[in-house]
């Protein structure tokens, strides 16, 4: 682990530049965004998926599931009293990370630019983990049971302004720009005809597009020598 951290009003942000992935934030000490040891051994932790998602890409490009930037190095670019901004250049993609704290909202912007000399299919994510100490069964988006998308790792939609009701959590207040879907997911292991999960995180992951033709479409194609933008931002509120 190479580790980053900042510490500004009530929020703390750990960012490990191994994979530009968010070790942890938290809010008065209350963890939000978390690392786990899952039930497959597997370590794991928020991070962004580019240039592809998951199988989309996979056979017909020969990418790796979830892209390269999640296991590639990050550099610093710079840091501030409530700013970290980190940055990976690989196969042709120069992605930014700026991370941003104040007193109401974290804040995740993501650029991605296609600096190779010819489109470029993109579909963006970020691989949230989110914790849930007591558990996930009962958590709610938007005021829709997760439970059940959880265990059959569903999609489901996403708007602008999202709330997510975890329990033993704050309400979080979940805003969104580029994304139009969330995979939902866990850990597990299957034994037999039976599935064991993870209890202690949540995984709901922003994507642009659900649709696995979506990659390598013409409105997938990234154009050479542009970007785009996408964020996410999170608050919290607490419970009177």
């Amino acid at each position: 682990m190479n580790t980053v951290q900042l510490d500004f009003e009530n929020w703390e942000l750990v960012v490990d530049l191994e994979g530009g992935r968010i070790d942890s934030l938290k809010n008065k000490g209350i963890l939000i965004l978390g690392s786990f040891e899952r039930i497959d051994s597997k370590r794991g932790n928020t991070h962004v998926c580019v240039p592809n998602f998951a199988n989309d890409g996979v056979k017909k490009y020969g990418l790796p599931f979830h892209g390269y930037f999640r296991t590639a190095p990050w550099v610093l670019v710079q840091k501030t009293e409530n700013l970290l901004e980190i940055n990976c250049e690989t196969m042709g993609f120069d992605v930014h990370q700026i991370f941003s704290l104040n007193k109401e909202y974290f804040s995740q912007k993501l650029t991605v630019e296609n600096k190779n000399e010819e489109e470029k299919p993109v579909n963006v994510a970020i691989h949230n983990y989110w914790s849930s100490e007591l558990g996930w069964q009962g958590a709610t988006l938007n005021g829709f049971d997760l439970s059940v998308g959880i265990k059959n790792n569903d999609f489901t939609n996403l708007r602008q302004l999202n709330d997510i009701d975890i329990p033993g959590k704050p309400l979080i207040k979940w805003q969104l720009m580029g994304f139009n879907y969330a995979k939902l997911w866990t850990g597990f292991l299957e034994e037999g005809n039976n599935k064991i999960f993870d209890n202690n995180y949540l995984c709901i992951e922003p994507i642009m597009e659900k649709d696995e033709n979506f990659f390598g479409s013409e409105e997938s194609m990234l154009q050479s020598k542009t970007k785009i933008e996408l964020r996410q931002m999170i608050g919290v509120v607490y419970r009177t």
